[in-house]
């Protein structure tokens, strides 16, 4: 087996491992949070803005106010 082929099959290898080892992670935070009864996912927390000041968007569909993305994209 030549050098390459060796350092190819290392590199798959480390891959995998770093894919499960990232999987089983992900799988025991997913049950930890669901035997606490909670969601994986939790809702941000609401900034704290003055009571007259209307949110951008009147579209009950739309879920978050997107109007700082204007600001990050320049």
């Amino acid at each position: 087996m030549s050098r390459t082929r060796r350092t190819i099959g290392l590199s798959v290898f480390v891959m995998l491992v770093v894919l499960g080892t990232g999987w089983a992670l992900e799988k025991k935070a997913s049950s930890k949070s669901q035997r606490q009864g909670g969601a994986a996912v939790t809702e941000p927390a609401k900034a704290s803005e003055p009571s007259d000041v209307k949110p951008a968007a009147t579209d009950s569909n739309q879920e978050y106010d997107r109007s700082d993305l204007l600001l990050s994209q320049g």
